[in-house]
């Protein structure tokens, strides 16, 4: 039973992860007006250096928003010196979840035919990103977005990686089916989409009170039969996730975790679970002749999808079992938080995961 379970975790990563996808190199044929659109709250360390990868892009035809949500730090100042458009929310509806009301709000101060929704810890490596995600979205008349390289500097934030890893497979969009199934899930770092295919859905008002609310823009893109197209950050896009330490780390991905357990997919979390539990069993019998042999192809493969995913460390893959033991217990936590506790932190503010 245990080799069998150490199997099937095998084919389930490689299933789930098996055509990894980077945005394609073209041009445009023609250049819409863009805004860019970054919610930022407390983003003082961050919301400068998209800044700058933004104005440095070669396609011009576009604004930049940020929508300052409360901040008690220098991220509206920031942005102003930068030339963007500051918008600060001063009250917020009860009935609309914070993010969903800072996109909502830049995109009621913007003109431009395509909106771009990006995390103010993202940035655009190169100078011909903007027009490759502004291509692809004329190119198949759909909604593009964008799961970014995770880079980090400091030994703890190898403790991502296999979350950054089941992260990218969560949308299925790499995964053996993904030619053959109707996309629904979208990466909420970046997502890129025509005003009008945005307003069809009736905007993020639509999702004002949704936990997850780029789960539910997803599926509501797809019920209206508007295509997406998810891709790996790559060289062009990437993002440094939870900066500031362990106990950051912990409560960014204990959120993440939360989040998603609130409207499981279980076509998703089944396999991810095989991957991520039957990569356990041969660390615990791997003084025993095919478990080491598993153990070997666990650590392979996981090096692979590391790659794919960040810059992290060698020492993820010849430990993994260190790395996914922490990870299923942040989900595990998680779930205890959903459904006993009600709510996680983040930021000083309370996330409700249950409604009355």
């Amino acid at each position: 039973m245990l080799i069998l379970l150490s199997i099937f975790g095998i084919f389930a990563a490689i299933f789930l992860l098996i055509y990894p996808a980077f945005l394609p190199k073209r041009k445009p044929n023609s250049f819409p007006f863009v805004s860019i659109i970054i919610p930022a709250r407390n983003e003082e360390k961050n919301i400068g250096e998209l800044l700058d990868t933004l104005i440095n892009q070669n396609y011009k035809n576009f604004e930049i928003i940020v929508v300052d949500d409360q901040s008690k730090d220098r991220t509206a100042e920031i942005a102003q010196q930068k030339n963007a458009k500051v918008i600060k929310i001063q009250d917020k509806p009860r009935d609309f979840l914070g993010k969903p009301y800072a996109c909502y709000q830049g995109y009621l101060n913007s003109k431009g035919d395509i909106l771009l929704f990006v995390d103010a810890d993202v940035r655009f490596n190169k100078t011909d990103v903007l027009e490759k995600i502004v291509a692809e979205v004329l190119n198949f008349n759909g909604v593009v977005s964008v799961w970014p390289y995770h880079k980090i500097k400091n030994f703890y934030e190898n403790f991502s990686a296999i979350y950054a890893i089941i992260s990218s497979m969560a949308s299925r969009s790499f995964s053996l089916i993904s030619k053959k199934i109707t996309i629904k899930g979208l990466y909420g770092p970046l997502i890129a989409v025509k005003r009008e295919h945005y307003e069809l859905i009736g905007t993020h008002k639509a999702v004002k009170s949704e936990i997850v609310e780029d789960f539910k823009l997803g599926l509501m893109f797809a019920e209206r039969g508007i295509p997406i197209r998810n891709y790996l950050g790559g060289d062009d896009i990437s993002f440094r996730m939870y900066p500031n330490g362990l106990k950051e780390l912990w409560k960014g991905w204990t959120k993440n975790s939360a989040i998603g357990a609130a409207t499981v997919n279980w076509n998703v979390v089944i396999p991810i679970l095989l991957f991520l539990i039957g990569s356990l069993i041969p660390a615990l019998w791997i003084s025993t002749k095919p478990f080491f042999l598993f153990y070997l192809v666990y650590a392979f493969l996981i090096n692979i999808f590391c790659r794919k995913v960040g810059n992290f460390w060698i020492i993820v893959p010849i430990l993994y079992p260190v790395f996914v033991a922490f990870t299923l217990s942040i989900i595990f936590y998680s779930f205890y938080s959903t459904y006993i506790l009600g709510f996680v932190e983040w930021k000083d503010v309370k996330i409700f995961t249950k409604r009355n």
